[in-house]
Formats: structure tokens, C-alpha cells, sequence
């Protein structure tokens, strides 16, 4: 019996060990991407490369290969990479980060680019667009239809579906749906589009007051896991008093 005991414990000993030695693997696989996340007001759901986790945060995080990110109800966030592409995320909006490209599943981006010696991809569900060096936006509505609007140099965009592929010069737009070709280039509101992006809005410093993100911050809590949940409650105990505080 005894040692009918002791080889059971060895056995789980070994795969204890090679459960932890695999992890440890995974983790040392994470690829660490050359751009970092800055939220300028409300909240992000981070999905770790890798994990089934989701965390909620409020402040900005390094970015790993295969990340998910996406932006939650009056939330904003911005990627800066180090050679000083930018790629603004509205609310709701949800994304892929790999080295030389984003996934856009849903929602509205927009991306300005220096020159690079690779090109890098924005792809969509139902286009791709190719980049070295601009300033664009990729939105993807609910039904999977992507658009893609150049305010300045040019972006090489094909279908998924089809053959065709266009090269958008400043002021013109593409889109395509799902199962379909790209449609002709056709022009756009150029003055519209880059007020819409307008870089003041984008500041983080004072962008909104505390208590408006303590607010935020109860919301987004409160539609993701409930009014019962102990983080809603807590979120809610924390604005009361700042509101008290304030008055």
C-alpha cells in the first residue's frame, strides 16, 4: 500500500511539474510588441495572448503578439509604437495586435504611419489594407461591412472575397461586404473626417474629471458583471464618495 501511495505521489508530482514547466514555456513564447497601450478615458477589456481571462483596466499596459483589446462604452484608447506610428481606437471597438498588422473585428480606427521598410496590414473581415507610410481610418460595422478612408498619402486595400484591389489616394474611401468585391473609389468629406479625428480630443491629460471616469467605471462593471458583483459594488462605493467629497 505504501508503495502503491508513494508511486502516486511521484506520478503527480512529474505532471505537477510539467504543467508549470509548460506555462513557463508558453509565457517565454509571449512575444513583446514594439507599442504600448494609453487609454484616455473610460476602460479596456484586455484579453491576454494566450489566456481565457479577461481583465478590465483603466490604465495604460506594454502589448503582447495576439493581444485582444477592446474598447468599452465611452472609452477611448490609443497605441503608440516606438518609431511613432499611432493608432487611435474609438468606443467599442474591438482589436488584434500582431508585429506588421491589426485585426479589426469591429468599430473604428484610424492610424497614422511613418515611413517603414515593411509594410504593414490592417486586416478586416471582409478587406485588407496594405501600408508603409499614411494616415487613414478602417471602420467595421456589426454586420462585418469595412471601410477604409485615406486623409493623406496612399493605402493599397483589397477584398477577401474577390480579385480586385484599389490604391486610395487622399479623400477617397472603399468599403466591402461580406461575400462581395470592393466598390470604385469614391470621394469623401476630407475637412469632415479629420475633425472627426481631431488630435485635442485625444489628449489624455484632463480629457475627462475623475469622477466622470468613476463613473464610467461603475457602468462598464456594472454591464459586464452584474449589479450583485462585488467589483460593481465596490466601483459604487468609490464614486458615492468622491461625490460626497466634491460637494
Amino acid at each position: 500500500m505504501k508503495r502503491t501511495t508513494l508511486c502516486f505521489l511521484t506520478v503527480c508530482f512529474i505532471l505537477l511539474s510539467s504543467f508549470a514547466w509548460a506555462a513557463e514555456e508558453a509565457q517565454t513564447r509571449m512575444v513583446k510588441l514594439d507599442a504600448s497601450l494609453e487609454i484616455i478615458s473610460g476602460q479596456v477589456k484586455l484579453t491576454r495572448v494566450g489566456s481565457t481571462k479577461t481583465d478590465i483596466i483603466s490604465n495604460g499596459v506594454e502589448l503582447y503578439a495576439g493581444d485582444l483589446l477592446e474598447t468599452l462604452r465611452e472609452s477611448k484608447a490609443v497605441l503608440n509604437y516606438t518609431d511613432g506610428t499611432v493608432m487611435r481606437i474609438k468606443p467599442r471597438t474591438l482589436v488584434e495586435v500582431q508585429p506588421l498588422s491589426i485585426k479589426v473585428f469591429k468599430g473604428q480606427t484610424w492610424y497614422k504611419f511613418t515611413k517603414r521598410g515593411t509594410e504593414f496590414r490592417i486586416e478586416t473581415p471582409t478587406l485588407v489594407a496594405g501600408i508603409r507610410g499614411t494616415e487613414f481610418e478602417v471602420a467595421v460595422t456589426s454586420r462585418k461591412k469595412a471601410s477604409v478612408s485615406v486623409l493623406e498619402g496612399a493605402v493599397a486595400v483589397k477584398g477577401r472575397a474577390g480579385k480586385k484591389s484599389l490604391v486610395l489616394k487622399p479623400g477617397f474611401a472603399t468599403h466591402c461586404e461580406p461575400g462581395n468585391e470592393l466598390v470604385e473609389a469614391y470621394k469623401f468629406n476630407l475637412d469632415k473626417k479629420n475633425a472627426e479625428w481631431k488630435a485635442d480630443e485625444w489628449d489624455c491629460a484632463g480629457s475627462i474629471s475623475d469622477i466622470n471616469k468613476l463613473f464610467i467605471n461603475y457602468l462598464n462593471l456594472k454591464y459586464e458583471y452584474g449589479d450583485e458583483d462585488s467589483r460593481t459594488a465596490e466601483a459604487l462605493k468609490t464614486l458615492e464618495a468622491a461625490r460626497k467629497k466634491s460637494k
